[in-house]
């Protein structure tokens, strides 16, 4: 296959403004003559053709001195009635019911004889996840050029559009705005993350725009209103909605749907010839049978254990359509590429196209950060989608811990989420559509993982504030099944049916525990007060320590603690991701006897004399003994499957603060007996570990193993590893 099979580039949440379009998914009766610009505001004034070589301005432009803007609307056009000369294959009196998702520039060049439709223009809109469902090749065209046109099924997805309405004559009206979604009860309403040329941002409560002044104006059927040159949309919620009169309803939820045009000169930005060029290259990587398979890779190995993507939104009864190509913008789908590159020896067609000489994962989470960067002045989900990517990124550097520049990206990642309103409870909304609701909250916890992770790898303070937000926990219904159609044959290689889904779940309830312990004893006023006092210390501790054991016990048997290889039905290893939920687990657990530890050395004479605290202080170093005896065990029962899956990131860190663990028990043993017993546990821990990360190994324990290695060295207990 040609490596430019699919001509268009990938495109950024701004390029829709700025007038690319789509290439047609599936070729026409006749040759399609795309335009690859949308017309600027003056050419398409004068009517005449607009002519731009590799970004604005445009010849006409450039020749008047004139800024080449993309702010006007194409003007309306009258949109006529389409009777139907044929009934058979409707079953309504002879009339076609018909709902077409599909482009315009799709439209006209696949079905000639409805070109006179004014179909809805996605060159003056900016696409996301959400319009590729109403994209899909195969939904879009079986049937539309046969007697057996696509009507509408009472039981499909209600994440495609399927509303009809007819005029005074019985003509069907085909509503051709990708964005419009149905809700329960034939409510049209539009996701709020996919505005053509608009992006939404969360109205806090003390900013210059005030929710509470807000909720005084007049709103549109859209719940919008426009003052100033700028749209505000209301959130609209069964809390308030069922509030009996003269009771008090929750706070209003604002957004404003600012228009990127606004944003143009925001700065720092990047040239629009560097993100030209970087489309081209990236357009060059992978033919499209590859990008798709990559992003099957993404979905199988990635995305069940970090859901933050709608699957549903990109697969159509279990497939992937092309269309993700051209809808997803550059920054996320660079990262996605990346993610999976490592995957690839499990793709029959990868491991023998890409193998021998693969694009660099490096170059493409380079290409992704400069889009991002572009597209930090209007952000969408899909920015902040990925930046999550990018933190999931492995060093450069297998020895060394990761450079501040990522600290920084937390922060940023933080404040997109709070600047996305993500920070707010969604689950009573009626305003948006049930997907995007479930797909807030998982990005919301996404990056609660994210930060409280590697906050703590990193030892600096957490971004996020318990008060901040008020997300419910999430359930198994805002979860997306591994297989979203059991019976669909398309994408047997990419998912996996074993692919567990409560994963992430889990992750996030652990977090929550991570985050208290930190609260707890982590930050800088709370070490000043638990680290000199041991009986505050152990009286935190115990509810911490209970929620610990009831999270463990809570656990299926397939994310058990102590499991060997999960095995297909071949008996062949099958890789699973959840071994790093399980070293989580041990980490967080060690957090809580870090801090248990700490004023053990700080202990009076007279607080050593009491019985009461030397039975404590036993309890808490056996307790410390037998979570680093769980850690090492651990390491010892890795299989390749383990190894070679998906490890968050901040995995790398977590066996760093296990040697360190291990570590700080052998100096601070008591006995000749509990030294004897820790070097035991630490002359295992490092043969496991150079097992695990030798040449052959991940590089996930290799900074683990030189923290060890120099502590041992510097303590002078070094000796020869032995099997």
């Amino acid at each position: 296959m040609d490596s430019h099979s699919f001509a268009q580039p990938s495109l950024s949440p701004t390029d829709f403004f700025n007038g690319l379009e789509l290439a047609p998914p599936v070729p026409g009766p006749r040759s399609y003559k795309s335009r690859k610009y949308r017309p600027c505001d003056l050419c398409r004034q004068r009517q005449v053709a607009c002519k731009i070589d590799v970004g604005p301005p445009c010849s006409l432009c450039a020749s008047h001195g004139r800024q080449c803007t993309f702010v006007e609307r194409p003007k309306k056009k009258r949109r006529p009635n389409v009777s139907s000369s044929n009934g058979e294959g409707s079953g309504v009196s002879g009339k076609l019911r018909k709902v077409f998702c599909i482009s315009r520039a799709t439209m006209l060049t696949s079905i000639p004889s409805l070109a006179a439709i004014q179909q809805y223009d996605v060159t003056a809109a900016q696409l996301s996840p959400g319009f590729i469902t109403q994209y899909n090749e195969e939904q879009s065209f079986n049937g539309l050029n046969g007697h057996n046109g696509m009507g509408v099924d009472p039981d499909s997805s209600p994440n495609q559009l399927h509303h009809m309405g007819q005029n005074e004559d019985a003509s069907p009206i085909h509503y051709m705005d990708p964005y419009l979604q149905m809700m329960q009860g034939g409510t049209r309403i539009r996701p709020l993350d996919s505005q053509a040329a608009r992006c939404a941002r969360f109205i806090g409560e003390t900013g210059e725009s005030n929710p509470y002044l807000l909720r005084h104006y007049r709103y549109d059927e859209n719940d919008e209103c426009t003052i100033s040159k700028l749209t505000y949309r209301r959130i609209k919620s069964t809390s308030n909605q069922n509030a009996m009169p003269g009771e008090k309803g929750e706070p209003p939820v604002v957004f404003m749907l600012a228009d990127d045009s606004m944003a143009q000169k925001g700065e720092p930005r990047v040239e629009e010839d560097v993100l030209a060029k970087h489309r081209s290259d990236i357009n060059n990587m992978f033919t499209e049978q590859e990008a798709l398979r990559l992003i099957g890779l993404f979905f199988r190995f990635v995305y069940p254990y970090f859901p933050i993507l709608s699957k549903s939104e990109i697969f159509i009864n279990g497939q992937i359509s092309s269309s993700v190509l051209h809808t997803l913008p550059m920054s996320l789908l660079t990262a996605m590429y990346a993610t999976a590159l490592p995957f690839m020896l499990y793709d029959d067609l990868l491991a023998t196209t890409i193998v021998h000489s693969p694009p660099s994962t490096h170059q493409l989470f380079r290409m992704s950060w400069i889009a991002v960067t572009q597209e930090l002045h209007t952000p969408r989900l899909a920015t902040l989608q990925a930046c999550l990517l990018l933190l999931q990124r492995a060093p450069t550097n297998r020895y060394t811990t990761d450079t501040p520049w990522k600290t920084s990206l937390v922060g940023w990642t933080v404040s997109l989420a709070q600047i996305l309103g993500l920070t707010k409870e969604c689950s009573d909304w009626t305003s948006i559509p049930t997907w995007e609701m479930t797909l807030r909250k998982r990005l919301w916890y996404g990056v609660f993982i994210m930060d409280k992770w590697a906050s703590l790898g990193a030892g600096m303070p957490s971004h996020i504030r318990s008060d901040d937000f008020d997300v419910l926990p999430l359930t198994d219904s805002d979860l997306e099944q591994p297989n979203l159609d059991p019976n669909s044959n398309g994408i047997s290689s990419f998912l996996d049916p074993e692919a567990d889904c409560t994963h992430f779940r889990l992750l996030s309830e652990l977090t929550m525990i991570l985050s208290d312990i930190m609260d707890s004893y982590y930050s800088l006023r709370a070490t000043q007060r638990t680290s000199k006092d041991f009986t505050l210390s152990l009286d935190l501790a115990r509810s911490l320590r209970s929620r610990l054991k009831m999270w463990n016990d809570s656990l299926p048997p397939a994310l058990a603690l102590r499991q060997p290889d999960r095995l297909d039905s071949r008996g062949l290893a099958r890789l699973s991701g959840n071994p790093s939920l399980s070293l989580a687990y041990i980490v967080a657990t060690m957090t809580l006897f870090r801090a248990l530890l700490r004023p053990l050395e700080n202990l009076t004479t007279v607080e050593e004399e009491d019985h009461g605290i030397v039975g404590s202080r036993s309890a808490v170093r056996a307790g410390a003994r037998e979570c680093a005896k769980e850690v090492v065990e651990f390491v010892e029962n890795l299989g390749r499957g383990a190894l070679d899956a998906f490890w968050h990131s901040w995995s790398r860190a977590n066996f760093a603060i296990a040697s360190s663990f291990l570590m700080q028990l052998l100096v601070t043993s008591e006995s000749e007996a509990e030294q004897a017993e820790i070097n035991d546990l630490l002359s295992r821990w490092r043969w496991a570990m150079r097992i695990g990360s030798g040449n052959t190994g991940n590089g996930l324990m290799s900074l683990g193993l030189l923290r060890l290695d120099g502590l041992l060295l510097e303590n002078g207990t070094m000796q020869p590893a032995t099997g």
